[in-house]
């Protein structure tokens, strides 16, 4: 009987668990697919597991992020989009890589070839890597995704506000690209760029300019579910970066997606027609038996873009209300180093590693999704440069919970674009400047302070940022400004002796993007 019970204990518990492990290890042994979804301009309160008012606008990322770990206090390597990417794809700050604000249509230079770029490393060790969606790190071949360590690219060389056919919304309303020589650029530009039309590529060619955002979604979706196709008939693992143009304006949409949410606004239809984008790619890696061994990260270059009003996302409960409470006005999300500029709404989905319905308050940064990755695919950091991010791969597998002791915030505005003046330190957040960068909506400013001592907020107490502390709530604040001081100056010291790049931002009509010069404004469709 005991032989019985002993073999039959062994058949129920024993087994199950051994063959559990087995099929753990054999996950882990093979090196990982990365899907990295990078999302345009979207809000910490735009995704509906963050914030309950948007829960039936993003049904599908509010089930994909219960699958892992979902994090509540991930940041952006800076709080406008060209800064943001370079940070993300090279895991170093703007006063490292070079890049501390945007380039434009006219940029002769780019992200510094001299920047070693994540897929340019996963691509040397045997990865096959596509991009789709927007760049902003450069336009002319030596900057362009392929020549950047892609082997596939289809997207915008940046942002979509730029010159369109289509109709979408913005604040103020931007007028279409002008469609015969009559219309002088001055007459055309309200917002964004009209120097040449929004050109898509597929490679390095133009396909279509200007470029047809009401189809762009779909469009992206196609090229994605291709890419995965292929991948499923190579012997080589892949990593696929979609950088979507939602949820920038011009917000634009396919027409079945017009008043698809209860909200009934523009900007969750936008943000719906995302959920369902992603809802479909993540069904190709399912129908092509991808899933299991593919790392899903989802996050946000920077936050919503609080000056185009209702065309703007969610900051949740980031609303940088002692600005909004002293000067009545000035933005506090994108293009600030108020939390709702860079805290962004991110979630990581690998099956059979990290455990589903995980919530981690760790203190994490997109600038961690380079060291992290290559730690994942058995490759070590490019030498001789310092890096700003942390492998954080057993913050996913959870074999800890801690993250970053202290995050540094470059400003992102037109004031020193680079320089740090704001940072976390545990659950506080310092500020030695704030102001005088952007409007909030219906264009009220506030202006540029400089605080010194750094004001200082306990986020753990205060999401919205409304009451500095003061030495008689807080016995101990000179002590927290003195540390969180010391590691601001440690890390210029150590910037100072880096490896560091300098980004060319001289501009010429000569490199404007242009698929056929005989067009008025370019214009031509090879699609």
């Amino acid at each position: 009987m005991r032989s019985f019970v002993t073999s039959l204990v062994y058949l129920l518990f024993v087994v199950p668990c051994v063959l559990a492990a087995q099929k753990f290890q054999k996950v882990k042994a093979a090196k990982p697919n990365f899907l990295l979804f990078f999302i345009d301009d979207i809000g910490w309160g735009d995704l509906g597991a963050n914030w309950e008012p948007n829960k039936d606008v993003t049904p599908n990322l509010n089930k994909l992020s219960e699958s892992g770990i979902r994090f509540t206090d991930f940041h952006a390597g800076a709080s406008v989009c060209g800064p943001s990417r370079a940070a993300l794809l090279t895991g170093r700050l703007g006063l490292r890589n070079g890049v501390n604000h945007n380039f434009n249509p006219r940029s002769v230079g780019g992200l510094p070839l001299n920047e070693t770029t994540l897929p340019e490393v996963l691509k040397g060790n045997g990865y096959n890597t596509g991009m789709i969606g927007k760049w902003h790190l450069g336009i002319t071949k030596a900057y362009h995704p392929c020549s950047r360590g892609f082997n596939y690219y289809y997207g915008l060389p940046y942002s979509n506000d730029m010159c369109v056919d289509c109709d979408a919304y913005n604040h103020p309303q931007c007028k279409k690209c002008p469609k015969q020589s009559g219309i002088t650029n001055d007459q055309a530009i309200e917002c964004g760029n009209y120097d040449t039309a929004l050109p898509l590529y597929e490679n390095y060619d133009i396909i279509e300019q200007p470029a047809n955002l009401v189809e762009l979604g779909d469009r992206y979706v196609e090229k994605a579910t291709l890419f995965i196709q292929q991948a499923k008939n190579k012997t080589q693992p892949f990593f696929l970066y979609v950088a979507t143009a939602h949820t920038h304006v011009p917000l634009a949409y396919a027409k079945r997606f017009h008043n698809s949410t209860s909200h009934d606004t523009r900007y969750s239809d936008t943000l719906h027609e995302l959920d369902d984008m992603i809802g479909r790619i993540m069904t190709s890696l399912k129908d092509n038996g991808l899933y299991d061994n593919t790392i899903t990260w989802f996050t946000g270059d920077n936050g919503p873009w609080s000056v185009k009003c209702q065309y703007g996302g969610s900051p949740g409960p980031f609303l940088g209300t002692w600005q909004y409470n002293k000067f009545g006005g000035g933005s506090t999300a994108k293009a600030t180093t108020w939390e709702a500029g860079h805290r962004e709404p991110t979630f990581v989905v690998w099956p059979g590693v990290i455990k589903p319905n995980t919530i981690s308050n760790a203190l994490t940064s997109a600038l961690d999704i380079f060291p992290t990755m290559l730690s994942l695919a058995g490759v070590g950091l490019p030498p001789y440069k310092e890096y700003d991010g942390k492998d954080i791969r057993g913050l996913l597998t959870g074999e800890y919970k801690d993250g970053h002791r202290v995050l540094f915030h470059p400003n992102s505005g037109s004031i020193e674009p680079g320089k740090i003046e704001a940072l976390r330190y545990g659950p506080y957040k310092l500020y030695w400047s704030t102001g005088g960068i952007q409007p909030s909506c219906h264009y009220k400013f506030a202006p540029l302070l400089f605080h010194n001592p750094p004001m200082v907020f306990d986020l753990s107490k205060d999401s919205a940022e409304s009451f500095p502390l003061t030495t008689e709530s807080y016995p101990n604040l000179n002590e927290i400004i003195s540390e969180a001081t010391k590691l601001r100056e440690d890390l210029l010291d150590n910037i100072k002796k880096d490896n560091t790049s300098v980004a060319d931002y001289t501009k010429s009509s000569s490199v404007l993007p242009c698929c056929d010069p005989t067009q008025y404004y370019c214009r031509c469709n090879h699609i």
